[in-house]
């Protein structure tokens, strides 16, 4: 069986949140446990989304019942951060009352003793308002005690009283459920993504004043991203149009290139930079040495026709 459990500890500085899982589920074979895959999936959700806090750590033992991990965040802790834990607590939740056989939750922060229900205020005579597998819970954690959790058995039983004939009643038409509010850590952690998707969608309009959020998550893409932990808006605006910024940067470098050379061709000649020399000179005879005019002297009995 695996047991999870969610404490706080109060010190100068505020509330530090540690979560702790230990040991197997025990559900199905190793591979095929879809139990354990679940509890494993919340406690590396956690990991990810505090991987860039500085006061948090996470700790991991391979011990003898099977391996433990905790994941402690220390004070102070924004709300955030309590939030992404409310919804860890309420996975767990789900999975100890789905399989009670094979999960333990147990929180015993201060918080949860508040607002606990007296499970003792029901009378022996009186049916507890629990399920089977949340007074097992219940037991488990220490909140109702295992003799209380017992159904109390009647004295006698009456004997059924004849029913009248009565006509039969019209059916009924079913009454729409209310949606139910999701839970309150749940709710908070919503709405601090939102916030915070908010603010990096302000940020990223001041380069890309044509971004807008809501526009870009009807992208399959772009909402694959965002589902991932700790992706940020901009990263996954950028990694969604990667192949569209760098056609873009190539057009605009190529433009700039044909403009500089257009600039270049249209230019006008400067001294110094003509291809031919600045000034033609002819030789002159008058002004050759000895050795020169020897020289030619010997190119012409050669037969060389020399021009000056």
């Amino acid at each position: 069986m695996m047991k999870v459990c969610y404490s706080e500890m109060d010190g100068p500085k505020g509330l530090s949140c540690r979560m702790e899982a230990a040991g197997h589920a025990g559900y199905a074979p190793a591979g095929q446990d879809i139990v354990c895959a679940g509890a494993s999936t919340l406690m590396q959700a956690l990991v990810y989304l505090f991987a860039g806090e500085e006061n948090a750590s996470t700790e991991a033992w391979d011990e003898p019942e099977g391996p433990r991990m905790a994941v402690t965040v220390e004070a102070p802790c924004e709300e955030w951060v309590r939030g992404a834990f409310e919804l860890a607590k309420a996975g767990f939740c789900l999975l100890a009352e789905r399989y009670p056989d094979h999960v333990r939750f147990a929180d015993v922060s201060r918080r949860a003793e508040d607002s606990m229900v007296n499970l003792q205020m029901f009378a022996a005579d009186a049916a507890p308002a629990l399920s089977a597998a949340q007074t097992q819970q219940a037991v488990a954690s220490g909140t109702l005690k295992a003799e209380a959790a017992q159904p109390a058995q009647p004295a006698e039983i009456a004997a059924p009283e004849p029913a009248a004939t009565k006509e039969p009643e019209p059916p009924k038409e079913p009454c729409p459920q209310p949606a139910q509010p999701l839970p309150r850590g749940l709710r908070n952690a919503v709405e601090q993504l939102h916030r915070r998707w908010a603010a990096e969608e302000a940020q990223l309009r001041r380069s890309v004043p044509e971004f807008a959020l809501q526009k870009e998550l009807r992208d399959p893409e772009m909402r694959r991203l965002m589902q991932m932990p700790g992706m940020r808006v901009q990263d996954a605006y950028r990694l969604t149009h990667y192949q569209e910024t760098l056609d873009r940067t190539a057009r605009t470098v190529e433009q700039g290139v044909m403009e500089r050379v257009r600039q270049r061709a249209a230019r006008p000649t400067e001294n110094g930079i003509r291809p031919g020399g600045a000034a033609t000179v002819h030789p002159d005879v008058s002004s050759m040495t000895r050795a020169q005019r020897e020289a030619l002297e010997r190119r012409v009995m050669q037969g060389a026709q020399i021009r000056l």
